[in-house]
């Protein structure tokens, strides 16, 4: 294959252990809201949009109300969600001994980017960011490839030479779509199975196992 130049990795469930910040913040919006508070939806679609997942939630799409109750998930999200944030093991080590090789960074998230900002500022991933693409930079989220193909754009690279990294089918579905590599990771929301038949040519069990499929 070409060789990887770029890795655009999904933010929550690839580099961030963010499911416990997720489940709490879902709970809390349905808890003031009204609603009735179901964590296995969370499980089954932790890679989708935040407005779609709210909307699976309540079983329902009107747009205003998903609108409303997605503002009021980010208010708590931003205000107590995010210091529960962590970096997987293996994630800043890895990364860094990549980019000292010359390979670039992109995170590729359906998360949006003030969020993605704080959160890896503050564990010590931006300096080896070459850009955050969020949902909201983009026409189309997650599983269409409107995002790999902007960070792609934005780090002057084929999409031969980038790899997409995630933990769902949402990730593999984008890299697919765009014609890059996809490697999936075990340890986030889908299984080594259903990654593989996403599309993952790849499956790795820990962050540092991407080192040598980078440089292979």
């Amino acid at each position: 294959m070409s060789k990887i130049k770029l890795v655009m990795l999904d933010f929550d469930g690839t580099i961030a252990d963010s499911f416990a910040s997720v489940i709490y913040c879902a709970e809390k919006m349905c808890h003031n809201e009204g609603y009735h508070f179901d964590k296995t939806i969370i499980e089954r679609n932790m890679g989708c949009t935040t407005e779609d997942c709210i909307a699976l939630l309540i079983n329902d799409t009107n747009p205003e109300l998903i609108s409303r109750l997605t503002e009021a998930y980010n208010i708590i999200y931003k205000s107590e969600g995010l210091d529960m944030i962590r970096l997987f093991d293996g994630v800043l080590e890895t990364v860094k001994r990549l980019y000292d090789k010359g390979i670039k960074f992109a995170i590729t998230s359906n998360n949006v980017v003030p969020a993605i900002s704080y959160v890896v500022e503050r564990l010590g991933l931006m300096p080896y960011l070459d850009s955050i693409v969020g949902v909201e930079c983009v026409e189309h989220g997650k599983p269409e490839p409107d995002i790999a193909l902007e960070a792609i754009r934005l780090a002057g690279v084929t999409v031969e030479e980038a790899v997409a990294v995630g933990d769902s089918v949402f990730d593999m579905g984008m890299g697919k779509k765009a014609g890059c590599h996809c490697c999936g990771v075990s340890y986030g929301c889908d299984t080594s199975k259903t990654l593989f038949d996403s599309g993952a040519e790849w499956v790795i069990d820990s962050f540092s196992e991407l080192e040598k499929i980078v440089l292979e």
